[in-house]
């Protein structure tokens, strides 16, 4: 990396190496695009009725070759149902084990989270193009925090065009 201050960022020749794929050049509002429409996807799959917070998906820095947020980003879409009835949860993560995989997920955790609570969590990785996501069911939270299904997609790194200013996206 060019550590010289703004602007730290690996040299394609260490891309791949570092991240283990190619990023794809992709314009980010394709690639925002695509998470939500994953995200609505992953909702209709818990098949259960719940209010979703309004969170669109965002891009950010990819942090492993361009912390800066110069050339490489990824997309996240951090997302909750919430006033969603904690009965229905475990149909929710249910509905998802059995409907991911032919989704294009694989799902590589299905256990309960590292936690006092011991929540169920499932983590999964799509099988073509390498989003990630992770759904917890929320259903004992601490202090007055109401019960959730919290869902956190995460794109791969993608380049950004040439000319693309990321710090306006």
């Amino acid at each position: 990396m060019d550590n010289t201050g703004r602007g730290r960022v690996a040299k394609p020749s260490k891309v791949r190496k570092m991240l283990g794929y190619t990023p794809e050049v992709r314009e980010v509002s394709e690639a925002e695009d695509e998470v939500n429409r994953m995200s609505s996807r992953l909702l209709d799959a818990m098949g259960i009725p719940g209010t979703l917070t309004d969170l669109p998906a965002a891009a950010g820095p990819c942090d492993a070759v361009d912390p800066d947020f110069t050339t490489y980003y990824t997309v996240d879409h951090p997302w909750a149902l919430g006033k969603a009835d904690v009965g229905n949860f475990d149909t929710a993560m249910e509905n998802l084990r059995s409907r991911l995989p032919g989704m294009g997920w694989r799902i590589t955790k299905d256990g309960p989270m590292n936690s006092v609570a011991r929540n169920p969590e499932i983590k999964a990785v799509h099988t073509t193009s390498g989003h990630h996501v992770a759904i917890r069911a929320l259903k004992q939270r601490s202090g007055d925090l109401k019960p959730q299904i919290s869902v956190t997609l995460i794109s791969p790194c993608y380049q950004a065009p040439e000319g693309t200013d990321l710090s306006r996206a």
